[in-house]
């Protein structure tokens, strides 16, 4: 027989697993209706959210990393950063706190992100750092292993901002990115 705090954290697992489901779904049921908005929508409630300082709830947490795991709007997120560069030490502080919750196959996009932020940022060791972490959870990843090319040739990071600045927030929602 389990002891109550082991099936308490069961069901709670199994209890978040249904949330981040449901999430996905209505997330994919936006995409159906209208991709561009549900994109827009998600990333500037996380944007917005992430700016809070109290912790993240479990449904916080599972729409960061629906925007994380879906290319578009990860794309969004990062040329908002972009835009508004003031922001980066907030929301990297959050990712970084917010990485240590995430489910595995999350784990990728988090640390990528987080490498990106921190590379435009000019903090390699970190940048590098997590760009390991994101190969060893997932190497085939691809934005992990762009930046792990350009850090490896050290690629100034203005280079990535320059070509983040070449497509608008609109156009990496879209895909175009």
């Amino acid at each position: 027989m389990k002891k109550q705090p082991e099936l308490d954290q069961a069901v709670e697992y199994v209890e978040r697993d249904q949330q981040l489901a449901n999430l996905i779904r209505s997330f994919e049921a936006g995409l159906k209706a209208s991709a561009p908005k549900t994109r827009t929508d998600l990333v500037e409630t996380v944007f917005d959210r992430c700016h809070q300082t109290d912790d993240l709830d479990w449904p916080a947490h599972a729409q960061l990393a629906i925007v994380l795991g879906d290319i578009r709007s990860r794309d969004g997120l990062l040329r908002k950063l972009h835009d508004e560069p003031e922001a980066r030490s907030t929301i990297l502080s959050r990712l970084c706190t917010e990485l240590e919750r995430a489910e595995d196959s999350y784990l990728a996009p988090f640390a990528t992100v987080i490498a990106g932020i921190a590379w435009l940022d000019g903090d390699a060791t970190l940048a590098n750092e997590m760009v390991d972490r994101a190969l060893a959870a997932d190497s085939a990843y691809s934005l992990a292993q762009l930046l792990d090319i350009a850090l490896r040739h050290n690629v100034p990071p203005h280079i990535w901002s320059q070509s983040l600045a070449a497509v608008s927030y609109e156009s990496c929602i879209a895909g175009a990115a």
